[in-house]
């Protein structure tokens, strides 16, 4: 068994850049599918019109999909250790190229939630590989691009569709298979080059063993997850469902890859300067609390200026991106800095936060449809700030903390 600990520090950061890259290749092959929706469903409905909540149902899939995967992919971390279980997770990626050849909408629909589930347990396993290989004081930077990962995949695709939309959605399956390709490519890097190690410390045999059902009694879990469950609904939203319906709006030229874009953009800025700033010494609290309040009045400043001033509500959502991501990474750093944290119970933790999140996010997304349905644009967007504000009320929950910096726990 030793076998499984004799990793070096360059093995482990090459196996966590392989599960950064397979994170940006599910978030490309998300936000494509999801800016090519209508072309999908005119393709499987042969251009009847359907419901809102039809075409969001793909949305609603892989995000149950993802609430699934975080509960069991501690379980098949340590079932199976690192590399095999990050195999698993791999294979269940390579299900957006099966996707592209399904023969209706709902075959379709069952593919994405199978890559939705592999792309899901990836985020949870590049935690654990930070938590054994990055030392505490380069977590933040770690966990920086981490949360970069899906903006940059949600920005190469806004780049492309930019300059290549007409090429792009004149054969959604041609582009589709394109990037479900690089799936395959990083699973079989990853077959070649990953090693395995053990998800546990080898300095907490001494301590009690962190089980599912501590962190289901953990207060900070649960406040942790509501925060994260409002922050995905107010991100997640920006990038996914509001872009092509605000562009059916306000009919004034607003484009909704530049939109992508801005945030994106302004996402990777932000993230930029979490790194900077990574290494400094700050109270985490006040500082998620002020950029939490600042990037939902950007976000909402942003959707009321596209009904006037397209530039200016580019210029906002960038704005709200960079808010956004200036913070996520302290935000996702936060149970790393807690007192007495090891891989095996931040694998744990993070899987219920995620499943959780995701699950607070599911819910208000699909209340989001019906209002949408029913009672129209305007009460949407309502609904879609105050509840992003669930971000803020859960912040003021946490513990102060006193940032320390140590080694790895390796």
């Amino acid at each position: 068994m030793n076998t499984l600990t004799n990793v070096k520090k360059s093995q482990g950061i090459m196996m966590f850049i392989i599960l950064l890259l397979s994170y940006i290749v599910f978030a490309s092959n998300w936000v494509a599918g999801s800016n090519l929706s209508e072309k999908i469903v005119y393709h499987y409905f042969n251009g009847e019109q359907v419901s809102p909540m039809v075409s969001e149902v793909i949305n609603y899939t892989i995000t149950i999909a993802r609430i699934f995967a975080n509960l069991v992919a501690a379980y098949i971390l340590l079932k199976l250790n690192p590399r095999k279980a990050s195999i698993v997770a791999l294979v269940l990626l390579c299900f957006s190229f099966v996707a592209v050849f399904a023969t209706n909408y709902w075959l379709y629909t069952i593919a994405r939630m199978i890559m939705a589930l592999g792309g899901s347990m990836i985020m949870v396993y590049m935690n654990t590989v930070v938590a054994r290989f990055i030392a505490n004081d380069e977590k933040i930077i770690a966990s920086a691009l981490v949360t970069a990962s899906y903006n940059i995949g949600a920005g190469l695709v806004a780049i492309i569709f930019f300059l290549y939309k007409d090429v792009v959605i004149s054969d959604w399956q041609h582009t589709m298979y394109v990037f479900s390709l690089f799936s395959i490519l990083l699973l079989v890097l990853w077959t070649m080059l990953a090693k395995d190690f053990s998800p546990n410390d080898e300095n907490t045999h001494h301590q009690e063993e962190y089980k599912y059902k501590d962190a289901l009694t953990d207060k900070f879990v649960y406040c942790f997850s509501m925060g994260f469950g409002g922050f995905l609904f107010l991100y997640v939203m920006s990038l996914v469902s509001i872009p092509v319906k605000l562009v059916a709006q306000v009919n004034n030229g607003f484009n909704a890859e530049f939109m992508i874009l801005a945030i994106t953009m302004g996402g990777i800025v932000g993230t930029l300067f979490s790194i900077l700033i990574g290494k400094v010494p700050f109270e985490r609290k006040p500082f998620l609390l002020v950029h939490g309040i600042m990037m939902i009045i950007a976000m909402a400043l942003g959707l009321y200026m596209a009904y006037i001033n397209p530039r200016l509500a580019y210029f906002l959502f960038a704005i709200g991106g960079f808010v956004m991501f200036s913070q996520y990474s302290v935000y996702l750093n936060f149970p790393h800095e807690l007192p007495n944290m090891n891989p095996r119970k931040l694998t744990i933790m993070f899987g219920v936060f995620w499943a959780l999140g995701y699950t607070i996010y599911t819910v208000l997304n699909f209340i989001w449809s019906i209002i949408l349905s029913y009672y129209g644009w305007d009460l949407s967007m309502v609904f879609y700030i105050v509840c992003s504000c669930i971000y803020i009320i859960f912040v003021f929950t946490f513990p102060a903390l006193k940032v320390q910096t140590k080694r790895a726990i390796s």
